[in-house]
This record gives structure tokens, C-alpha cells and sequence, in this order.
């Protein structure tokens, strides 16, 4: 990182306010599509033998002589496809990392269990790309009222945030107008921007999960166990594992930049609590994601070239499947090679794919967690969504 001054601030971000401006701190930071790595995570697990489930939801814990030994699990999709409803999985220790649900799941287990996490909720709010540089972000690390914000170009748009309130524990958490209105507001503070809300393409709430130490405490107290190193549990800056008196093993707080060393620690503590015996070392660290092995950076334009796709749908496969994108690209080259919506560079073959490889069920599932179409621009999305549900139904 380095101090720079006012006129290349200006130059790097030409957004911003002058008045006031005396320079700014440039420093390099990276980005990436969660979406698109949780499912890279999955297919890779899939790939090595993880038996793999979406739309199944944990009614309650199996104990066999007051020990978690498994889970009654509801197919939510078994109506539609005239499945079992209810099936009984089994296994040695079942870990718990559900995020901002992990108390829900602890109380599966003990009704009684304390809450150890407090959620905070944080708005993201989608602009025009024309709202920042293709290339650079800026950060206000500390507003007048103590919190951050945030431009940055994201997948040709841009992404504005974020806001940090105490929030409950909802499935589908909303970004509320006032939130959005909050957002814009010191978007116009910060930047000479014109921004309205009619400018607002898309605007959505996550929920972070954060440890409470008072929580912790009273669940240890409890019986639940947060031991040192070596010991059935790890306790790290951000992430907590905890153990119950009949073994659930529980993992939560952490972050995307740290969820290799969260899954380490968690099946470190679960090898110890039900006296597993791994068949090898652990292989993560050095192990591609689906996608990665082949990945060339700068290959669009071998993509493009090779199966007649535009630039900017070659750049987005590129980015988004890494070294399977020829295999969308296929898909396209066959007949599905039309775009989801006019400007964007979704094509129908990703649908396909989506469904085929990715485990996709629901034309949300393609809108929002396969591709981001409902996360850049939900009208858009809406206008795709009879496209993506007759796809998804059609049998090649």
C-alpha cells in the first residue's frame, strides 16, 4: 500500500468529492463470486466421494445411548417428484455449520442450549457499472457514524455496502428501504454521484454469524466444550468449534478467507471425538477446486475464438467455470447458445448445465446461486425466469 495524493485519488477514482479530498491510502485487494465458489466446493467434495444434498432440511438429531449418531432429514423437494419425504441418515459424528442456523441446530440437540452467536445484517445495494472505474474500488473505512462503505466494479456493475445492525435469524433476510435509502445517501456524501433510487438495480441482506463470548461462556458452563489445541475443540480470532456433552460438534463465526482452516479445525475435532481414523493426510490444501486445474488467465479469447461466442459472454464463462467453460461453450454451440436477457452475458446453455452438473432444482437456484443474474439486476432476472423454468423442465 502507499499514501497518494489528491490528484491521483481523483485520478484513480474520479467519483469522489473534491471538496475536502487531501489524498487517499491505494492498496491492491482481491475479489471473487462466492456463489459460483461454494459451488466449485461442492462438486469438488462430490468428485471425491462426499455424498452430496441440497433442499434437505435437518428436522431433528438421532442419538444412540445420548450420543449424536445422525439426523432426520425432509426432502423438500419429494412432493414434486413423488419421492420418500423423510429419510434417516446415519454416521459416526454429525458436525454442525450452518452458519447463522448453528443454534437452531444446537437446540435440535439440547432445547435448552444458549445462544452463541448475535447476527448482524448487511445490505448490498447493485449500481449501473458507469458508478465506479472498471478496475477500482474505494473504501471509507470509518463514516461519520462509525461504519464502512464501499464501491467496487463487480461483474460490470457496481456493488455499494454495506450497513452492520443487529438482525434476527430469518431464511430469507431483506434488504429494507431504509436500509438502501441509507446506503444511497452516504453514497451522495462521499462521491459527486447523482444517484436515485430508481438507479438501484438489485439490493439484498446477509446475515453474519458472530460469536458472542458471553454466549460461549454460558454454553460451556453448560457442558459444552471449547477446549485448546490437540483437544476437542480450536478457538481462532474469528472462528469457534464447539463440542456438546453428546458430541455435536458445532463450527461458526469465520469468513470466506478462512474457511479451509474452519473445515480443518472442525474435522480435526470430529476425528477426535469419534475416534476416526482418516485413510491419508489431508489433501485440501494443495488441491484444485473444480475448475482451477486447467485455468489459464487470459483464456477468454482462446474461447471466444474457438466456439464464435462474444467477448463478453467468453470473459463471464471464463471466469465463472474456469477449465469446464468449453463444456458450457458446447452446450451454447448446440443450440442453446441464446442469451438469458438482451445486454447481459447469461446464455440458456448455463441453465442446462446448471441442472445436469451443478445440482440445480429451481429457476432460483439458476438466478441466484449458479449464475448472479438476480443478485445484478432483479427485473432482469425476473424477465429470464419463464425462459430458466422451461429449461429446467425439458429433457435433452
Amino acid at each position: 500500500s502507499r499514501l497518494v495524493n489528491r490528484d491521483r485519488a481523483l485520478e484513480r477514482f474520479p467519483m469522489l468529492r473534491h471538496e475536502g479530498l487531501r489524498g487517499a491510502v491505494e492498496y491492491h485487494d482481491g475479489q471473487f463470486d462466492d456463489a459460483r465458489m461454494n459451488v466449485a466446493l461442492v462438486l469438488t467434495a462430490a468428485e471425491h466421494g462426499a455424498t452430496v444434498l441440497n433442499y434437505a432440511v435437518v428436522e431433528e438429531l438421532i442419538k444412540l445411548d445420548g450420543r449424536v449418531r445422525g439426523a432426520v432429514v425432509r426432502d423438500d423437494l419429494a412432493e414434486a417428484y413423488a419421492g420418500q419425504e423423510r429419510y434417516e441418515v446415519r454416521a459416526d459424528v454429525v458436525i454442525n455449520a450452518t452458519g447463522p442456523f448453528v443454534d437452531a441446530v444446537r437446540r435440535l440437540d439440547d432445547p435448552d442450549a444458549p445462544d452463541i452467536l448475535k447476527t448482524s445484517s448487511g445490505i448490498h445495494v447493485v449500481l449501473p457499472g458507469r458508478f465506479s472505474p472498471p478496475d477500482t474500488g474505494l473504501l471509507i473505512p470509518r463514516t461519520e457514524d462509525g461504519r464502512v462503505l464501499f464501491l467496487l466494479p463487480w461483474l460490470g456493475h457496481t456493488l455499494v455496502g454495506t450497513t452492520d445492525n443487529a438482525a434476527p435469524v430469518e431464511a430469507d433476510p431483506q434488504a429494507s428501504s431504509a436500509d438502501v435509502a441509507y446506503i444511497l445517501r452516504h453514497v451522495r456524501h462521499y462521491f459527486d454521484l447523482p444517484v436515485a433510487e430508481n438507479d438501484v438495480l438489485s439490493a439484498w441482506s446477509g446475515l453474519r454469524p458472530l460469536v458472542q463470548p458471553e454466549g460461549l461462556a454460558a454454553a460451556q458452563h453448560g457442558g459444552s466444550r471449547a477446549a485448546a489445541a490437540g483437544s476437542t475443540s480450536r478457538l481462532s480470532r474469528d472462528h469457534t468449534v464447539l463440542v456438546s456433552e453428546s458430541g455435536l460438534v458445532t463450527i461458526t463465526g469465520g469468513k470466506w478467507t478462512t474457511y479451509r482452516k474452519m473445515a480443518e479445525d472442525a474435522v480435526e475435532v470430529a476425528i477426535a471425538e469419534g475416534g476416526l481414523a482418516p485413510s491419508g493426510p489431508s489433501v485440501t490444501a494443495s488441491l484444485p477446486l473444480v475448475g482451477a486445474a486447467g485455468y489459464v488467465a487470459g483464456g477468454e479469447e482462446a474461447l471466444a475464438e474457438r466456439y464464435g461466442l462474444d467477448p463478453d459472454v467468453a470473459r463471464h464463462l471464463h471466469h465463472a467455470y474456469g477449465d469446464r467453460a468449453p463444456q458450457v461453450a458446447a452446450l451454447a454451440q448446440g443450440g442453446l447458445g441464446a442469451r438469458l436477457v438482451e445486454g447481459l452475458p447469461y446464455l440458456e446453455a448455463e441453465v442446462r448445465y446448471a441442472r445436469e452438473v451443478e445440482f440445480a432444482q429451481t429457476s432460483d437456484d439458476v438466478l441466484e446461486r449458479r449464475t448472479r443474474l438476480a443478485f445484478l439486476d432483479r427485473l432482469a432476472a425476473e424477465t429470464a425466469r419463464g425462459r430458466v423454468e422451461e429449461l429446467l423442465e425439458r429433457v435433452p
